[in-house]
């Protein structure tokens, strides 16, 4: 167990230090929006697992706090195909008073990524405080549908458990894939979310076969071994009704 989240957390920083941001601003309020996929390096016709960040920071240009984040959006391309069959699902009532540990514990064999939050606390007068939390995202069903099931921890100043959706829904046209959540006020009763970044990779064997949970192609054109796409689309809405968004372009390399 141990060992799984040390992985998992050597798998954030890698990315926390190579994913490029894009930058989008209403008025005193912007976000960094960042995200990666690796490898980069791809087949042209056929799928192969890939591992998906996404990530954004929330600043004011003033000295008032940020209004809270109320919604997290999430569109993929439709190159990146979400496969979660015969992956164990995890329950709410498994996790909703458990610690990152005890989650891994009841279902690790349902983790399909990790990720955290940083979140500035009102301390009654005194100094604010700095509050990390992690993350733990687990493959879910919620009302009949696939989901993602975050697993929200923190240990300071006292521990606390937080549970969030995220709902799955196919479309068509460039995105094909959307993933959104609304964040519970609790989140935010407190204080402010200033970052949240999600990491999402798994690869899994079911009946011999091996299976990745997200898999993606590199589209490029006959000839060419590169090419530059839309990665996804990132919106956040917040309690004072603006909504940021960014649409991230990346590049991959045709695989030989």
């Amino acid at each position: 167990m141990k060992r799984t989240l040390a992985l998992l957390l050597a798998l954030v920083l890698t990315f926390a230090a190579t994913a490029a941001a894009e930058l989008s601003q209403k008025g005193d309020l912007f976000v960094h929006f960042g995200g990666a996929i690796s490898p980069k390096a791809l087949p042209r016709d056929s799928l192969a697992p890939i591992t998906v960040r996404i990530e954004g920071r929330i600043k004011t240009t003033s000295a008032q706090a940020p209004p809270a984040l109320r919604k997290i959006e999430v569109a993929l391309n439709r190159g990146g195909q979400i496969d979660a069959r015969g992956l164990p699902l995890c329950r709410q009532s498994q996790i909703e008073l458990a610690t990152s540990a005890q989650a891994l514990s009841a279902c690790g064999p349902a983790l399909i990524g990790s990720g955290g939050i940083v979140a500035i606390a009102d301390a009654g007068g005194r100094p604010d405080v700095l509050i990390r939390g992690e993350v733990l995202l687990f493959n879910a069903r919620e009302g009949g549908r696939q989901a993602i099931l975050a697993h929200i921890f923190q240990t300071q100043p006292a521990a606390s458990t937080r549970l969030v959706v995220f709902h799955i829904r196919h479309t068509g046209g460039r995105f094909g894939t959307l993933i959104s959540a609304s964040l519970p006020p609790s989140l935010n009763r407190h204080g402010y979310l200033t970052q949240i970044f999600l990491t999402l990779q798994r690869k899994f064997t079911v009946h011999g076969r091996a299976h990745s949970y997200i898999s993606a192609s590199c589209a490029a054109p006959p000839g060419f071994t590169a090419a530059s796409f839309p990665f996804a689309k990132v919106s956040m809405s917040f309690s004072d009704g603006r909504t940021l968004s960014s649409t991230m372009e990346r590049t991959c390399r045709v695989r030989g």
